[in-house]
């Protein structure tokens, strides 16, 4: 019976982290036609149209576009993208905001990818749930906001990246 139990709870983790290494088939190019690694030069060449911002990211920098464009099938009319710089000032995260009415449709659309999602929290109004791949790439989902200032991010990061903050 043990033998069995352990099987099974086996095969369970390799099936998470199959659906999880998905990741970076998924988004291991970059996101939105920014691949992971591009300086912000290369940033602003693809969108011109964005702000170049200081942030609480490694690199103390980030810049933001709205672009609106869909992303995984999930509508995102007139919402943006924040592509976060890392110590060496190049691109290591991407936050895509979406209607807080799509969050059911952009969480279906990430569980048939990933399989089921880990670490879910809710506290203060705020949920959180995501994937990690083998090679530590991930993907959170923050839902949080109060009435009509309700949003979804979702949150893309290399396995280089480290969201400790550089003193900024």
């Amino acid at each position: 019976m043990r033998k069995r139990i352990f099987t099974l709870a086996v095969l369970m983790a390799i099936a998470i982290f199959a659906k999880a290494a998905s990741l970076n088939a998924t988004f291991g190019g970059g996101i939105l036609g920014v691949p992971w690694g591009a300086t912000l030069t290369d940033v602003v060449g693809v969108y011109p149209q964005g702000d170049h911002v200081f942030a609480v990211t490694p690199g103390c920098r980030a810049y933001w576009v709205k672009d609106g464009q869909t992303f995984l099938g999930v509508p995102r009319d007139g919402h943006g993208v924040l592509f976060a710089l890392d110590k060496s000032n190049r691109v290591g995260a991407a936050s895509i905001a979406f209607d807080y009415e799509r969050k059911d449709e952009l969480q279906a659309v990430l569980s048939s990818l990933f399989g089921p999602p880990m670490d879910p929290t809710h506290s203060n109004g705020r949920f959180r749930y995501g994937w990690r791949s083998a090679d530590g790439m991930t993907a959170y989902v923050n839902e949080f906001g109060e009435g009509t200032q309700r949003i979804v991010w979702l949150s893309v990061a290399t396995p280089a990246y480290k969201s400790v903050k550089d003193g900024c």
